[in-house]
């Protein structure tokens, strides 16, 4: 009976390093360059250059909240198949905007919703005012959708105070701008 167990744990041990093998084979280490969609983003207030695929474009501290928001209107607006643009607008939620997103799935189904629909692959946009008092940013957006509607997103970014991303504009929350419905007395 051991020398049959003994038998079986080899051949399990070998198929096993042969499935490890296949799966190493069949995904590479890395994406390659010809799959990767780059973004290039320099800023405008120092020497500081940003080269990356959307997804993997992430919050830093050389960045101004005007270029956060930029960041993440130039990834919606590219948006494709793989969710990089929806992706990277996670990177940029704040932890306490996390908690309520839920998971990275659960996001990209909200981005779905009717309200934020529009912002996915809009034609152009026109940043309004950026406010900033202390730790906090808000930036009224208005964007075009493809189809010639204009929309309008309050994007609200804080500073954050502590953790990894300390000293990081990142997203609290985008809130859709209903435009005033007209109304009349009878």
């Amino acid at each position: 009976m051991q020398k049959r167990d003994k038998v079986f744990d080899r051949v399990m041990l070998v198929i096993g390093i042969l499935l490890l093998g296949l799966f190493w084979a069949q995904f590479p280490a890395a994406p390659a360059l010809s799959d990767q969609n780059f973004a290039t983003y320099t800023s405008d207030s120092s020497e500081i250059s940003h080269t990356s695929k959307w997804t993997y474009l992430k919050p830093d501290k050389a960045l101004s909240p005007r270029e956060v928001v930029r960041i993440q209107l130039k990834a919606l607006q590219q948006n494709d198949r793989s969710d990089s643009g929806v992706i990277t607008v996670f990177n940029f939620s704040s932890p306490t905007n996390r908690m309520h997103l839920g998971p990275l799935d659960h996001f990209r189904m909200m981005v779905r919703d009717p309200a934020y629909r529009p912002i996915l692959n809009f034609k152009s946009y026109t940043p309004g005012q950026m406010v900033v008092s202390g730790k906090n940013a808000y930036q009224l957006i208005l964007i075009e959708t493809p189809s010639g509607q204009q929309e309008a997103y309050m994007f609200i970014l804080t500073k954050q105070i502590k953790g990894t991303y300390k000293d990081c504009w990142m997203t609290e929350g985008v809130a859709r701008m209903e435009q005033a419905r007209q109304t009349s007395q009878i």
